[in-house]
């Protein structure tokens, strides 16, 4: 029984991933070079005076009519140099401003609150996200905005790469390379599932025609949350592409303990997924528990069959975006990034299942 459940699971799971890789290599669409609407940017920040500066920066040299950007650097109650330093800089930047949060409304909470305040002022009719520890290239909003062009577009999502060179870093770049595929290609397929909010962008009347962040029920990844609201209910379409000139550059964990805090946060945001997207990543859970149980269960050539066919899919998955942004010498971290990802694909749904609040940014959650 248990040798049948391995190799049925493993038809699935290669079935599957091929899915996966062929709508990700494939996520093209419409475009238009030439649209430039007028665009809000929002970078919501806490305590973040050792990024801040490169990440404004990296705004302030983006390609894009500056007549037409409206940059938003939101200081969500820090209690560190990070509202100095974004003053001084919007002083030299017309299109720049700060906008410091006072107190927290009882709706939403957290980096959602300082969004929507941010979302209320913007003047823009795209609004852009990124996150404070990221860097853009110039060619962001052109590469991300042509695709608006189409009026029903809702919300573009885009790749974002991690920067690093240690085995511990490196291996979470290709982590986040293989999620945003997953992401990519079921959003090329017509069923989006998920976002992250350092690359993130909805059109401003898509964002009201949900109600903002005032009506989206609060989840502690607000970018999901945000990117569900707009995409669920069929009147928007979303956009997924791997665009490289609209690839963000982010900043790793850098210690296990920080990592394992992240991915806990992202666990728990996913407790508001719909049945389609809890679908999509139950099945990997599944497939890594009849693994574990074929040691004990199943005979040892059953087991070795089922682990060499999650090497090889899982591999595959790798090959799109690495090779579409340069960046497949992170192929030579694959051993140590397959070993991550089968332990928290099974560890973490039960701990977030019987976990109780969490801490992010000095808040409790």
């Amino acid at each position: 029984m248990i040798v049948t459940l391995l190799f049925a699971s493993s038809a699935i799971y290669i079935v599957l991933i091929c899915v996966f890789v062929l709508g990700a290599t494939y996520a093209a669409y419409p475009s238009d070079q030439s649209y430039r609407p007028r665009v809000s940017i929002i970078v919501a920040a806490r305590n973040e005076e050792d990024n801040i500066e490169a990440c404004i920066r990296s705004l302030a040299a983006l390609d894009y009519p500056r007549e037409l950007l409206d940059i938003i650097i939101v200081d969500d109650r820090s209690t560190d140099r990070t509202p100095e330093l974004v003053a001084q800089f919007a002083a030299a930047h017309g299109h720049m401003r700060l906008l410091r949060i006072g107190t927290e409304s009882d709706i939403p909470h957290g980096k959602a609150n300082a969004v929507m305040c941010a979302a209320d002022i913007a003047t823009g009719e795209i609004i852009m996200f990124t996150d404070a520890d990221c860097e853009v290239p110039p060619t962001w909003v052109s590469s991300t905005v042509k695709y608006y062009s189409e009026p029903r577009v809702g919300a573009v999502a885009g790749f974002t790469s991690l920067a690093g060179s240690p085995p511990l870093e490196r291996m979470q770049a290709l982590d986040w390379f293989v999620l945003f595929s997953v992401a990519a290609a079921m959003t090329r397929l017509g069923s989006p599932v998920t976002a992250v909010g350092t690359n993130l962008s909805v059109r401003k009347r898509a964002y009201d025609s949900v109600g903002g962040y005032r009506k989206i029920p609060f989840s502690v990844t607000e970018d999901y949350a945000l990117y569900h609201a707009v995409t669920a209910g069929g009147t928007w379409k979303a956009r997924f592409p791997m665009d490289p000139g609209a690839l963000v550059k982010s900043m790793p964990c850098h210690t296990l303990k920080q990592l394992f805090s992240q991915k806990r946060r992202w666990f728990t945001g996913g407790r508001g997924m719909d049945m389609k997207s809890l679908l999509i990543f139950a099945f990997p859970y599944v497939n890594n528990f009849l693994i574990l149980a074929g040691i004990f269960l199943a005979p040892w050539w059953a087991v070795c069959i089922a682990v060499g066919v999650k090497l090889c899919v899982d591999f595959v998955l790798c090959l799109p975006a690495t090779a579409r942004f340069g960046r497949k010498s992170l192929l030579a971290v694959y051993p140590l990034f397959e070993l991550y990802y089968y332990t928290y694909v099974l560890i973490f749904p039960p701990i977030v299942a019987f976990g109780s609040k969490i801490t992010w940014k000095g808040r409790k959650i």
